[in-house]
């Protein structure tokens, strides 16, 4: 998988998660370990509607066509004899396994109810189904990717600074590097 891929993913759950979570930690703080009590159906539930309407479940909707890409593409500059062939297994390949991502999602939805409470969660899902949430989903990919260009810059602007600080202070203390 590429590093964009799992960039995306990071970030998507930084953002989408973020805002609504400050505003629950304000009102009372998250408990630092998973909630002690049993998962119901109805918390599982409540969390999987967070997942699906937060825009995550559809990171891993995609997530089997990307591998089959990556696959498509080192096969096919070592073996281009075999693309035909190729192509009519990984499409097969590619509706069989993109119906498996439900797995995922339901994963998702339980490491989510694990951290948050049913009330907490149905709180973040009413977000997700008002018209700001539904915005917010609808430019999240724009966002991640100018986020993740901001942060490009900003690190390597801060890493110059750094290197220049380091340099200064290692050079009085006689160092030059």
């Amino acid at each position: 998988m590429t590093m964009t891929f799992f960039r995306s993913i990071l970030l998507a759950t930084v953002l989408i998660f973020g805002h609504s979570l400050a505003q629950a930690q304000q009102a009372a703080p998250a408990p630092a370990a998973p909630l002690a009590a049993p998962l119901t159906e109805s918390h599982v539930a409540v969390a999987r509607e967070v997942v699906v309407g937060s825009g995550l479940a559809r990171t891993f909707q995609g997530m089997v066509p990307q591998i089959a890409d990556q696959i498509r593409g080192s096969y096919t500059r070592t073996r281009p004899e075999i693309v035909k062939d190729m192509e009519e297994s990984l499409k097969a390949m590619i509706e069989d396994l993109s119906k498996q991502t439900e797995q995922i999602t339901v994963s998702a939805a339980r490491l989510y109810a694990n951290r948050l409470t049913e009330a907490e969660l149905k709180e973040i899902a009413a977000f997700f189904k008002s018209g700001a949430g539904q915005k917010y989903v609808n430019f999240q990919a724009q966002i991640l990717n100018d986020l993740f260009t901001e942060m490009q810059v900003f690190s390597q602007t801060l890493g110059n600074v750094m290197v220049d600080r380091l340099r200064e202070d290692l050079r009085k203390k006689g160092h030059t590097i």
